[in-house]
Formats: C-alpha cells, structure tokens, sequence
C-alpha cells in the first residue's frame, strides 16, 4: 500500500470515529423526550455552591438565573477566597436584591488545599445544611427545572453523582464563537459520545454536578481530591469505585462566553489539553484523529495528491455540516451564518493546543502556576522549583 492509500486510510477512520462520536450524541438527546421521568418522593434539601474567582463574563446575569430557580428548598452559598475579590460586590449586590432567597457570602481559606476551587469547596462544605449539594461554576446560567432535573436523578440510589451537559452560548467576538464552538461540537459531543459506549466512565464535568452530603461524606468529603486539577474527573472515579452509578443530566445549562479573545480561549484549551494528557496519555496521543479536517490536512502533507486533496475537501464539509447539527440540536438554533466557516479555524486552534500540550506541563489557572502530573494531580510551579534549587545547593 502505497503513502497515498496509508494518507487516505487514515482519514477514513478518521471520518468514521467522528460520524461514530455525532451519531451517539444526535441520538442521546433526540431520545431525551423518551426517557421515563424519575418521580421524586420528596424534595431534600439542596445546597448549590458557587466557588466565585474573578468577575466572569455577564456575572450578574449569571447567578439571576438561580434566583428564578424553581425548587422549594434550597440555599446559595458564594464562596471567596479573599475579600479583595472582583466577584464579592456582585455576590453582595445579588443577596441584598434577593432578600426571599436563603443566600450567604462564604470567605474561605484558600490554603485548605492545593487546587484553589476544592479549597472553596472544603469551606463551602463546612457551612452548608443541605442533603444534596450542587457545584455550580460562576460562568453557568441555569433553567427554572435547574434543581428539579438533578435531583430527579439521584432519586434512584443507585445513583452517586450526576452531571448537567452544556452549551458554550453569547458569542459576540471570535475568541469566544470559537470557545462555544468548540464546547458544543468536541466536548459534549465527546461525553454524550463517551457516556454511550462506556457505561461506568467518570467523566464528569465541575461546570455543574450534584450528589448526596451522606454519600460524598462516606468518601471523605472534597479534601481527598484537593491536589487534583481534575477534581471532577477524580472524585467521579471515587464514586464509582464505591460502587455508584454516575448520571448526565440533559437538561442543558448555558456556559456564557460573549467576548473572550482569541489568546484567552487558546490559553483556556491548551490547559484543558494538558490536562486530558495527563489523565488519559493514550487517547490524548489520538485525539487528531477525531478532528477529521487536522487529519486530512495531515494526509495532505505526508502523500499530496488528488485523492488526499478530495478527502480533504470532504472532510470540511462533513465536519462543517456536523458542527451545524450539533451547535442546532443543543441550542435549538442554527450557528449563524457568518461562523460558519469558523468549524475549519477550530480544528486548526485546537490541533495548535495540542501541540503545544505536547511540550509542557506547567499551567496557569485562577491565578497560580502548577505543575502537572500524572492523573492530574498539581503541584505550586514555585515549590518545586524551590525543592529543585535546594537539592542542587546540596548536591554541589
């Protein structure tokens, strides 16, 4: 077999594994109307935590959506780490409008754990009353059925901890059209995709997910997964090795990006990226292969010719017409025509931070540098290069 047929095998599987990967995602959530509704007996208590960092796009607007929440019992807990934080005045301002609602401004310690949102957590945790808790990040907006939807799920005791699937929404510049874009046409496709063909994946996501106080009590709380970048992705691999199902919500929540730059969307997934190498090293190294334009670009490279040029072609227009379905069956809208091209320009910012996730394995998140390990687990960039110059002193 010639390069050319090697080029034009590759990205046929290429194709096939991404038609494979829509396919199952289309599925789920055309089916979501079939499934049956989990009755609830009673409607425990909830605590919904919002670690706050920072001022996030459309904040207000953000943490509004759960005063119209429609659930008869719950609490909001705000978590700060400082009380020089840009978030606390919108956190104010939003207890003192809402006054009916049982609302409260945490300050936690930050030093309670290595990765600054479990530290939020632990002290979020110490303060709440209710039988279930909510995660709940600052840039998430929410429906009314928001609480009714989780905790239909972990009705079923089978179930430990459940997930809400996601739509990148309010795309006003190009950083952030391509940060929704890829959102709604990789990683929920992904984890639809991966949730159907694996039952017992913990692929969960922190934007949004719920399980019971008793149940995260008997696993030790949130602590055990504070030296973890992935504390999600862990502390779902805690609940299944317990013995818990995990359950995706699709009932949709809005992850609002409306005028993020190009750079800070680059950032954003070039850490995501490390982060997938180090907790699934193998499928990391395959990841181009499910981007069928990268791997027709690719093949183009490796054997130029009229059949890998065809592919090629192919190859964006499938994908573009995939990311239309996928970006319509989530948002109930069809992409607006001037992104339409922009699927293309996605899958080549995408390959750009794999690449660079090949070379590197320090990050820079909520305003700390880490390093990162294996499974995840993050150390401070400034203490191990201290523990590096100390050994040296020692060693002359």
């Amino acid at each position: 077999m010639g390069p050319v047929h090697l080029a034009v095998a590759f990205e046929l599987a290429s194709l096939t594994l991404y038609l494979a990967m829509m396919f199952l995602f289309a599925r789920a959530l055309l089916r979501r109307g079939e499934e049956p509704v989990m009755r609830v007996a009673r409607a425990p208590r909830v605590s919904i935590f919002k670690p706050l960092a920072g001022c996030d796009e459309e904040l207000e607007a953000n943490l509004d959506s759960f005063a119209s929440v429609d659930y008869p019992s719950f609490e909001i807990l705000f978590g700060v780490a400082s009380l020089s934080d840009p978030a606390l005045p919108w956190a104010r301002r939003f207890v003192a409008r809402h006054s009916n609602l049982d609302a409260r401004i945490v300050v936690t310690d930050p030093n309670a754990a290595t990765n600054p949102k479990v530290a939020q957590l632990v002290g979020l945790e110490r303060a709440a009353n209710g039988d279930v808790y909510v995660i709940s990040d600052s840039n998430v907006r929410v429906s009314k059925r928001y609480l009714w939807s989780l905790v239909a799920e972990l009705a079923d005791e089978r179930v430990g901890m459940v997930t809400s699937l996601f739509a990148g929404t309010g795309e006003r510049t190009l950083g952030a059209a391509l940060e929704n874009l890829q959102l709604c046409v990789s990683s929920a496709p992904g984890l639809l995709a991966l949730k159907a063909v694996a039952r017992r994946s913990p692929m969960t996501v922190g934007k949004s997910m719920a399980m019971r106080r008793r149940d995260l009590a008997r696993l030790g709380g949130f602590l055990p997964v504070g030296d973890m970048l992935a504390e999600d992705y862990v502390l779902g691999r805690r609940f299944l090795d317990a013995g818990f199902e995990l359950r995706t919500s699709l009932d949709l929540v809005e992850n609002r990006n409306v005028r993020c730059s190009v750079a800070r969307t680059i950032e954003r997934h070039t850490r995501w990226s490390k982060l997938r190498r180090s907790l699934f090293p193998a499928g990391f190294a395959a990841e181009p292969l499910i981007t069928p334009i990268v791997a027709a670009s690719l093949g183009m490279l490796a054997a130029p010719g009229i059949e890998t040029v065809a592919m090629f072609a192919i190859a964006c227009f499938l994908q573009s017409a995939g990311a239309l379905v996928a970006v319509r069956l989530l948002r109930g809208r069809w992409l607006s025509w001037r992104y339409i091209p922009l699927e293309i320009v996605r899958s080549y910012v995408t390959f750009f931070c794999w690449l660079r996730a090949c070379g590197s394995r320090r990050i820079e998140w909520r305003g700390h540098s880490f390093l990162l390990g294996p499974g995840s687990a993050i150390v401070p960039a400034a203490a191990r290069t201290a523990r590096s110059a100390g050994r040296t002193r020692l060693a002359a």
